[in-house]
């Protein structure tokens, strides 16, 4: 049997190898283990069992996606125009070992190289470019990080650009030329109003000329198919009958004088009433005839 110090020798002992041999790690992490001062393997998560006192966890690095400050970067565009860019840079570790062992502030080192990138990429741009284009440029610049930041072990995810700051003179120069295409836009649209609006007005006077033209040719048909109608009943015959209607008309003309109140005398040129004496008797003539 074990004396009681013995066994509490032990049983500590043991408590220690299990606590410096067995190893959970986290999702969010990934432990870099060191055998006897050099890097021997990665631990990702889950339970993990190291030898005690010849290995250690020397790091423990998280994994999770991060983002750099978003510092302003100046540079100055293809038309030479100093401007400042603010970015949001995107990154999560994918190999920690190159992380922790080749680089010893990676953020820092990103930040020199978003730099270098961003003042190439603008360099190559002009203003107008930049304003809109800030997705393209914020692709190529991801595209240019990616390649350096795979030998540290890291992987760009994501590059926007915030803002693009230009200097006051800049700035006012461009307020002018906002200002004045406004207004070129609004004495282009005022014009091409007023051209629509003549062409209406033309399109309805032409439309109101055609009509009335249509109208004038049916009335010229309607008055050419009167005549003509006339003229084949006098060609027929119908002479003493068109004679015989006009001088009824004046007969009854004469009539409607002759009832006027103040008519006492009523006086006819010699014409109407040797034309009233013959409708007469060509009246009487007609009533014998019948008899």
């Amino acid at each position: 049997m074990f004396s009681s110090p013995v066994l509490l020798v032990f049983v500590a002992l043991v408590l220690v190898v299990l606590k410096l041999g067995v190893k959970i790690v986290p999702q969010s992490e990934n432990w870099l283990v060191e055998r006897l001062g050099k890097f021997n393997r990665k631990l990702e998560a889950g339970l993990h069992l190291i030898i005690p006192f010849f290995e250690s966890v020397r790091f423990k690095v998280p994994i999770q996606e991060r983002q750099l400050p978003p510092k302003p970067i100046n540079a100055i565009t293809l038309d030479n125009v100093t401007i400042s860019v603010s970015l949001a840079v995107l990154y999560r570790i994918v190999d920690a070992s190159k992380t922790m062992y080749r680089i010893a502030n990676v953020d820092d080192a990103i930040m020199t190289i978003v730099n270098g990138t961003v003042r190439s990429v603008i360099g190559k741009t002009d203003l107008d470019g930049v304003q809109s284009n800030r997705r393209q440029i914020s692709e190529e610049i991801e595209s240019d990080l990616r390649s350096v930041s795979e030998e540290w072990g890291i992987l760009i995810t994501r590059v926007e650009i915030l803002e693009v700051d230009v200097d006051p003179e800049t700035k006012q120069a461009m307020q002018l030329q906002l200002n004045a295409e406004r207004n070129r836009r609004a004495l282009v649209r005022e014009a091409e109003g007023k051209k629509q609006a003549t062409e209406l007005d033309a399109d309805a006077q032409l439309y109101a000329a055609q009509k009335q033209a249509e109208a004038m040719k049916i009335t010229a048909d309607a008055e050419a198919y009167s005549v003509s109608v006339v003229s084949q009943a006098i060609a027929a015959g119908g002479a003493s009958a068109v004679e015989f209607e006009i001088k009824k008309v004046q007969a009854q003309a004469v009539q409607e004088l002759a009832r006027g109140q103040n008519a006492k005398i009523v006086l006819l040129p010699t014409e109407v009433v040797s034309s009233l004496s013959g409708t007469l008797s060509g009246v009487v003539a007609q009533l014998t005839r019948k008899d």
